[in-house]
């Protein structure tokens, strides 16, 4: 992801990983961003776009987002966009050595 007027510097990246078609046509969601660049609307923006690619260009059903509990902007991204919490997933990942929680979060794409 680069800012519209420095295509040379990238600020951030999303990612849709763990894509499963057949029955389930769902997805992971993953981002980051420089810290520099938080509130300034790029990773709402870069995942809105990739939302719509994901839905209207690969038909998949829901996109799924796992964020820890106390990242508190991230959950306030993914909440603009739609996403809604389906539960807590306790222990979900291994960060810096720590088994961390994590909130579900899921979108679902309502026109299938």
């Amino acid at each position: 992801m680069f800012k519209k007027d420095n295509e040379t510097n990238p600020i951030g990246c999303i990612a849709f990983s763990n894509i499963v078609r057949g029955a389930f046509l769902s997805c992971h969601l993953g981002y980051k961003l420089d810290m520099d660049e938080v509130n300034k609307g790029y990773i709402t923006e870069a995942i809105k776009k990739g939302i719509d690619i994901m839905f209207n260009n690969y038909g998949l059903h829901r996109i799924e987002a796992n964020i820890m509990p106390k990242n508190k902007p991230s959950l306030r991204v993914v909440g603009k966009l739609g996403f809604y919490n389906e539960g807590l997933a306790r222990k979900y990942l291994k960060i810096n050595g720590v088994w961390e929680d994590h909130i579900h979060m899921v979108l679902l794409n309502d026109n299938l």
